[in-house]
């Protein structure tokens, strides 16, 4: 199905915070989704995905801690790449300052790719992202490869790498207007996102458009 890339935005922080995440959290993860499909990468289904595998699960087993320096993990042994790519975000002073990070254990890390190009352009300097079998730049000017989208949909990856490049251009690229998603992938999504809904009860009924009860005729 084709839907326009506001619509796929909205959708995503609905799910998103359908699943449990913050309204902060939910916002930049629909931005996230949207980076993504206008680089022609499947964003909505890999969200979708991550969203099933961590339904339910706390916010403390997912974030990143800072055990090692530059190294981050989570306590409950995997890291959830929408919540590690605000953290980088917060952290783009340090990519400015030439230090690279590491994290742990991630789940889908092509998730991490929009918030890596968001904090490249706010450090001023580009990115180099890498894990097995991948290696790219964020914040330039160059697409994303073809031909990577196997390589970049994995599902886990052991360690993720991120090393300050060279100068980058602050100025982001012009996205497109309308992309397909798979329809089951926007089953997935509006099934979290229905849980942003309140039940409708009687009362609401009442309260809701229309007469209710009363004859106004």
């Amino acid at each position: 199905m084709t839907l326009s890339l506001n619509e796929i935005e909205a959708l995503s922080r609905k799910a998103a915070r359908g699943a449990g995440l913050s309204w902060g959290l939910a916002e930049e993860a629909g931005k996230a989704a949207r980076w993504l499909v206008a680089q022609g990468l499947p964003g909505p289904q890999v969200l979708a995905d991550l969203l099933t595998r961590n339904d339910g699960a706390d916010y403390e087993t997912l974030c990143p801690h800072d055990e090692d320096e530059g190294r981050w993990t989570a306590r409950g042994g995997t890291l959830c790449p929408l919540i590690s790519g605000a953290a980088l975000c917060d952290h783009a002073a340090r990519l400015a300052a030439g230090e690279a990070l590491h994290l742990g254990r991630t789940a889908s890390p092509m998730l991490l790719l929009p918030y890596l190009d968001a904090a490249a352009r706010m450090a001023g300097r580009s990115v180099t992202v890498s894990w097995e079998g991948v290696s790219l730049t964020c914040g330039g000017t160059d697409d994303i490869p073809a031909g990577m989208t196997d390589a970049l949909s994995t599902g886990m990856v052991d360690a993720v790498s991120i090393r300050p490049g060279e100068t980058c251009d602050t100025e982001a690229p012009l996205p497109t207007a309308r992309a397909d998603i798979p329809e089951v992938t926007a089953r997935q999504l509006d099934h979290f996102a229905q849980r942003t809904y309140a039940p409708e009860t009687e009362a609401s009924r009442l309260a809701g458009a229309g007469a209710g009860l009363t004859d106004n005729d």
